[in-house]
């Protein structure tokens, strides 16, 4: 008999009760139960719950799409593979996963809030400001608290051109999640290279750029060069930037650095506009 929906959330509940188990532990149980039971959707469904933990989204996607297969009903199938995918910057296939679990999640409420979160990063991404922000104020109604959240709608509202809103909701996520580097970064690459010069503050950019590297382990060598450069430090920020492009596997951010070490090496800051 097919697994129903109820079964597929109850079995990644057990592994996340008083007693709660790893990923690494359910990858290993669920291995072992998907030899006896090869049709188990919740089988497939919690063992794709632990390769994303993993962070192993591409098994992720695989496994949760064999469990839809086998339970097109089931909430958190569609949650886990929309969230794989969002991680992987698939934001169209993030949007279509998510919208289908939030439809699928009456009286369901286990990871909702990350599958508004989520979707409303995608949306952003996608230009769908107005949509997003929907999105990130459900995640909020779910989770007061959650940091990133407000990190996600500190990017909505810059690509609206709301930086006031937007610092505050930076700061926010700053004060909730005190040793989380991003909302640091964010907030110090917005005041190093704002279009609008009375947003820009190059002396708080290089503190808040200093501090996400140290949290971070030097993560984010782009916001630390363009503080520098703001501040008119041009050498410095050459100093930091160049080194960087050869550990970028990312080819988007490898453009934007180059973009700006050019600016730098000619002894010019970068500025953008927020709303392009």
């Amino acid at each position: 008999m097919a697994d129903t929906p109820d079964q597929v959330e109850t079995l990644l509940l057990s592994f996340l009760g008083d007693n709660p188990k790893s990923p690494k532990q359910v990858r290993t149980a669920m291995n072992k139960r998907l030899e006896k039971s090869p049709d188990s959707a919740a089988a497939w469904t919690a063992r794709a719950w632990a390769h994303y933990e993993l962070e192993q989204f591409e098994d992720a996607i695989s496994d949760a799409t064999r469990a839809i297969e086998l339970c097109g009903e089931a909430y958190l199938a569609w949650h886990v593979r929309g969230v794989a995918h969002f991680c992987l910057c698939h934001l169209e296939e993030t949007d279509r996963d998510l919208s289908e679990a939030i439809r699928l999640s009456s009286g369901v409420e286990l990871f909702l809030e990350e599958a508004y979160l989520s979707r409303g990063g995608a949306r952003c991404d996608t230009g769908r400001l107005e949509d997003a922000l929907k999105d990130l104020r459900q995640c909020l109604k779910l989770a007061p608290d959650h940091a990133w959240a407000y990190l996600y709608r500190g990017n909505v509202r810059c690509r609206q051109r709301q930086f006031k809103k937007a610092i505050q909701d930076f700061e926010k996520a700053i004060a909730l999640d005190r040793d989380d580097g991003r909302p640091r970064a964010h907030l110090a690459w917005l005041l190093a290279t704002c279009d609008d010069p009375k947003v820009r503050d190059g002396k708080r950019a290089l503190q808040l750029a200093k501090q996400a590297n140290k949290l971070s382990g030097d993560e984010y060598p782009g916001e630390l060069a363009a503080a520098h450069a703001e501040l008119g430090k041009f050498k410095d920020a050459v100093k930091v930037l160049q080194p960087s492009l050869r550990n970028c596997d990312d080819a988007t951010e490898l453009a934007l650095r180059k973009r700006c070490l050019a600016k730098y090496e000619a002894g010019e800051p970068y500025h953008a506009r927020w709303d392009e």
